[in-house]
C-alpha cells in the first residue's frame, strides 16, 4: 500500500509522514527536494525558472517513486500527481506540452498511490509555518501564489490517489494529533 500526503508548503506533509513512518508497519520515504538544483532560484524568480524547476522535480519524484518496493506499506510526503498540479499552475504553451509528454512517459506510467491525504490548514497558518521554519528559498512566497496553488490542487484532487481524503488542520492541533487523524484514515483504508 502506498500512502501519499499532499498539501500546500507548510501544511505538515513531511512532519506527518515522518511520524507515520514510526509505525512498525509503515516505511517513510521523504521527498528529496534538497537535491533540487533550481528550487532556491525558482522562489526568487518564478517566471524565469519555472520550466527547469518543474521538470527537475518531475524527474526526482519519478526516480524515487519508481524505486518503491511493492511489498512494503509506504508513506510519502508527496504524490506524483503533485508535478501536474505545479505544472498546471506554472507552465503555459509549449512548456506545459513538453512537460506533460515527459510526465506521461515517466510518472504517468506508474500506479498512483492507494491513498492520498490532503492536509488542509488555512492560508494564515500555512504562512505562519513557512515563516517559522525559516527556509531562505521560501521567504518570498506570496499568499496569492499559495492560494492559486490550492486551487490547482482542487482541480486535480481526485487524481492524487485511488482514494483521496481531505483533512482540515487547525492551529490548535499538535503534530501528533494530525498524525493520529491521518493514521485513523489509513487504518480504515487498510482494513
Amino acid at each position: 500500500m502506498i500512502i501519499s500526503l499532499e498539501g500546500l508548503p507548510g501544511s505538515g506533509k513531511s512532519t506527518t509522514a515522518r511520524l507515520l513512518g514510526e509505525q512498525p508497519d509503515l516505511e517513510y520515504w521523504h521527498e528529496r527536494s534538497s537535491e533540487h538544483p533550481f528550487l532556491e532560484a525558482f522562489y526568487r524568480d518564478i517566471p524565469r525558472y519555472t520550466f527547469e524547476t518543474e521538470l527537475c522535480f518531475l524527474l526526482l519524484h519519478y526516480h524515487q517513486y519508481r524505486d518503491l518496493s511493492p511489498n512494503d506499506a509506504t508513506v510519502l510526503d508527496y504524490s506524483p500527481v503533485k508535478d501536474l498540479v505545479f505544472a498546471d499552475l506554472n507552465l503555459r504553451g509549449n512548456d506545459h506540452e513538453i512537460f506533460s509528454t515527459v510526465y506521461q512517459r515517466t510518472s504517468g506510467s506508474l500506479p498512483i498511490p492507494d491513498l492520498a491525504i490532503y492536509l488542509d490548514p488555512d492560508l494564515e497558518l500555512v504562512m505562519e509555518r513557512i515563516a517559522h521554519r525559516g527556509r531562505s528559498f521560501e521567504r518570498d512566497i506570496q499568499p496569492e501564489y499559495l492560494s492559486r496553488l490550492g486551487e490547482a490542487y482542487k482541480r486535480r484532487e481526485g487524481e492524487l490517489g485511488r482514494r483521496v481524503e481531505r483533512i482540515q488542520v487547525t492551529a490548535a492541533m499538535s503534530r501528533e494529533e494530525v498524525a493520529e487523524t491521518v493514521l485513523a484514515v489509513v487504518q480504515t483504508t487498510s482494513d
